[in-house]
């Protein structure tokens, strides 16, 4: 619903988000994705308490992809699996190989419908692996090679792409075509964005309050 450049920021929002929905009984489940180093700050731990204390309709996905910025997990975390922290808070906790597809799909379907029947949250941890660094021009010296070259080699997408056609889900074709249609929906975001004029002052109170509210 919103972007920030708070780490972990999306936690808190998200359960007001899910507290808005469990008021409002629409249904809906909110899902709010944060990476592992996020796990460490103090609004996961308040926010997974108290959605956990309110059974709201959410979901906490951490996308673990073993480095916090530029931190081994190993380095920053005591705890052998993020997904074992669920339990201090009385929800299930469950680790996944994010890189599988029916894996994940199988625990995010079950946390999805446990929320939307009221058995409240649910943090999934969804174990990946960065290739490349933490922001644009980082080396990523800090990664051990071996480790990143063996991660290389399992590269999810190739995988999947293999198992589309294995199962005549997709052909080569199709996949193309897909491609071409992605790339083509990023060039025109791109272009858009560059030619699109810079927001004027008069943006400063947009979305900030529900009513305008007259300086």
């Amino acid at each position: 619903m919103v972007t920030t450049g708070i780490v972990g920021s999306g936690l808190p929002i998200g359960v007001g988000l899910a507290t808005s929905s469990d008021l409002r009984k629409d249904g809906r489940v909110t899902v709010v994705c944060f990476g592992d180093g996020a796990s460490n700050i103090g609004a996961f731990h308040e926010s997974l308490n108290l959605a956990s204390l309110w059974k709201l309709p959410i979901v906490f996905v951490c996308q673990n992809n073993l480095y916090a910025e530029s931190t081994a997990y190993a380095h920053g975390t005591t705890a052998e699996h993020i997904a074992d922290r669920a339990a201090g808070y009385g929800m299930p906790g469950v680790t996944v190989n994010g890189n599988d597809p029916q894996e994940s799909l199988d625990a995010f379907t079950a946390a999805v419908e446990r929320a939307r029947s009221g058995g409240g949250p649910t943090l999934v941890e969804a174990v990946t692996y960065r290739f490349m660094g933490h922001y644009f021009g980082d080396p990523g010296a800090y990664m051990d090679r071996g480790e990143y070259d063996k991660a290389l080699e399992a590269d999810p997408v190739p995988a999947l792409r293999a198992l589309l056609k294995e199962r005549g889900l997709a052909t080569e074709e199709q996949l193309l075509a897909m491609e071409g249609d992605i790339a083509a929906q990023v060039e025109g975001a791109v272009e858009f964005a560059t030619e699109s004029p810079y927001p004027g002052p008069e943006e400063l109170r947009l979305d900030v309050y529900r009513e305008e509210v007259p300086a």
